[in-house]
């Protein structure tokens, strides 16, 4: 039953539409398949340490004012990159084959940082962890319902990917341009936006 509840909790993170979501998309659609799996890995290796954050009581850190400053503004300033970064970026579509491995490591960095560095994502996992410890007080059944949500997120982005794919064909380099720069702005007003919060 925690597994159930979880699994479908994690699915239903899909409301929340922010920054990783361009990333995902972005990277699946100029790439391919394996840069988006690099991106997904990297957030979900990042939600796994905030999950582990959370059951070691590190949690109250994470949401102390001061360190919420500097972690707001070390994303800030990453979306910012990646915003200017797409603004200028060319369109170019290019094959799985011939991106090396160094390549996957930096979509997989990017997703981390992407994710990791938005305090948003600690404030989600607080809430769920919170609701998860509150409803099975058992330990095994707990541990699975985190699982249960871990993998719901990681099944749901996975799914992303292969839905980006799909649409590949269709997708030419001046409509990816255009998703390119609307990407940039989007990010850009993720920046601004987590910049002023925290501020």
């Amino acid at each position: 039953m925690s597994f159930i509840e979880g699994f479908f909790i994690g699915i239903a993170m899909i409301i929340f539409v922010g920054p990783v979501f361009f990333l995902l998309l972005n990277s699946s659609f100029q790439y391919g398949v394996k840069a988006g799996f690099s991106v997904a890995f990297g957030i979900i290796v990042s939600d796994v340490i905030c999950v582990l954050l959370c059951y070691y009581g590190l949690s109250t850190f994470m949401t102390a004012t001061q360190n919420q400053f500097w972690i707001g503004i070390i994303g800030s300033v990453i979306l910012f990159g990646l915003g200017i970064n797409y603004l200028l970026k060319k369109a170019v579509i290019t094959n799985d084959i011939s991106i090396n491995s160094k390549k996957w490591t930096s979509f997989f960095i990017k997703g981390f940082s992407v994710n990791f560095f938005n305090p948003f994502v600690f404030i989600v996992w607080i809430a769920v962890f919170k609701y998860g410890h509150e409803k099975y007080s058992d330990s095994i059944a707990f541990l699975v319902f985190l699982t249960a949500v871990l993998t719901g997120i990681l099944t749901i982005d996975l799914l992303k990917v292969f839905l980006s794919d799909k649409l590949k064909p269709f997708i030419s380099p001046y409509r990816l341009k255009i998703f390119f720069r609307i990407t940039g702005v989007v990010l850009l007003i993720f920046s601004f936006r987590l910049a002023y919060l925290v501020l």
